[in-house]
């Protein structure tokens, strides 16, 4: 399986989760999101790299708003940066 296939599935999988999101109740977002989106980013960590992750968050970010994380600065936390440097 290709990087490019895995990528297409996250987003799939993303994109899945999003669209449910108009059917639940008000709040159910909120109360999620967390969860759902940051399991998803990170399975994510340890199957692509580095800069397919960070492509992965930018995603999520420019196209539903949610930052999980450094999207809206740029930054990224220490325990990304020794993700990143093991490979």
């Amino acid at each position: 399986m290709t990087f490019t296939i895995l990528v297409d599935r996250f987003h799939a999988t993303i994109d899945q989760y999003y669209a449910e999101m108009k059917y639940m109740r008000s709040g159910y977002r909120e109360r999620t999101e967390v969860w759902y989106i940051g399991g998803i980013l990170q399975s994510a960590l340890h199957i692509l790299p580095t800069n397919l992750y960070y492509d992965l968050k930018q995603y999520i970010y420019q196209k539903y708003g949610y930052d999980p994380g450094g999207c809206s600065d740029r930054q990224i936390s220490l325990t990304e940066w020794q993700e990143g440097a093991k490979e």
